[in-house]
């Protein structure tokens, strides 16, 4: 049974839309995989779908004289590892000049089109996030400090993350749920998003239970499946048109059930001063906006 981090990396091996960057996502495997020099380009993996993924990139990218070796390690009590390995000297040095020259990040390659896709690629070869069951966490390990400060200032349109070091590695990371879903959903994994947000939900409105004797199971259900549809209606809002494109009475509660699942719609309406009619009325409208962007 795979983990809900290899869950993750195989939902991103199989979105067919970050393969309109190729270029992109290869460039963020190799420059943070286990090696991208004249001397060794090499990425190590748990996952085979990467690194079938990680040689099929490269072969389509760069006109190979070689081969890439892929082969599989067999470790004691653990699951295999796979090694992709660019041979030939001569190919790594056609793969090195088609990505910039050298095995340095160059911000200027990028743009806001194909940063996804290069984000996805780096997430693959040197990221992970926990299961939202047992806590939220998600990061990225590289031994290069250059490369940790380069990735920290091109997800923090995103949202800020930390950096610390540790073992010869610096480890980039959010431990916000919101964060974390919103980093899933911007790389290519927006089912694992919205698999963590339901996790999330479930587990606020559980602790509810425990404090209110009287909660029925059913309600929770019936909440957690209004909210999921709520949210997912405003993802594909803000994804199509951005929020501000909304009228301005509807933006505040967008947001608000955007950053808090697990609240009911009489404590939407609480925080924002509004009766629950309203803000069912409002919630209402908002899916049929959404609904209309779906159909074009």
């Amino acid at each position: 049974m795979l983990s809900y981090s290899q869950e993750v990396k195989r939902e991103i091996c199989r979105n067919r839309a970050l393969r309109h960057d190729t270029w992109a996502m290869a460039y963020g495997m190799l420059l943070y995989g286990k090696c991208f020099s004249s001397k060794e380009i090499c990425l190590h993996t748990e996952h085979q779908a990467m690194a079938r993924l990680y040689g099929n990139l490269l072969s389509d990218l760069v006109h190979l004289q070689g081969c890439i070796t892929a082969r599989e390690v067999k470790r004691s009590g653990r699951k295999s590892m796979f090694l992709v390995t660019v041979d030939e000297a001569s190919d790594r040095e056609a793969v090195i000049a088609c990505f910039g020259g050298d095995g340095n990040l160059h911000q200027e390659l990028l743009n806001e089109e194909n940063e996804p896709a290069f984000l996805s690629g780096a997430f693959l070869s040197c990221g992970a996030v926990s299961d939202p069951k047992k806590g939220y966490h998600a990061e990225f390990v590289t031994p290069h400090k250059i490369l940790a400060e380069a990735l920290t200032a091109l997800l923090s349109p995103l949202a800020l993350p930390k950096m610390t070091a540790r073992r010869n590695n610096y480890i980039i990371y959010y431990k916000e749920s919101g964060h974390i879903e919103d980093l899933l959903t911007y790389i290519g994994a927006p089912k694992s998003a919205m698999q963590m947000m339901e996790i999330k939900i479930v587990k606020g409105l559980r602790n509810q239970v425990n404090r209110t004797i009287n909660c029925e199971t059913a309600n929770i259900s019936k909440t957690v499946d209004a909210a999921l549809h709520q949210i997912e209606a405003i993802r594909r809002i803000e994804q199509n048109k951005g929020i501000s494109w909304l009228e301005e009475d509807l933006q505040p509660l967008a947001i608000l059930r955007m950053n808090h699942p697990e609240l009911s719609l009489r404590e939407l309406g609480e925080t924002l001063s509004m009766s629950r009619s309203t803000v069912n009325r409002k919630l209402q409208k908002i899916m049929e906006i959404s609904e209309k962007l779906k159909s074009i």
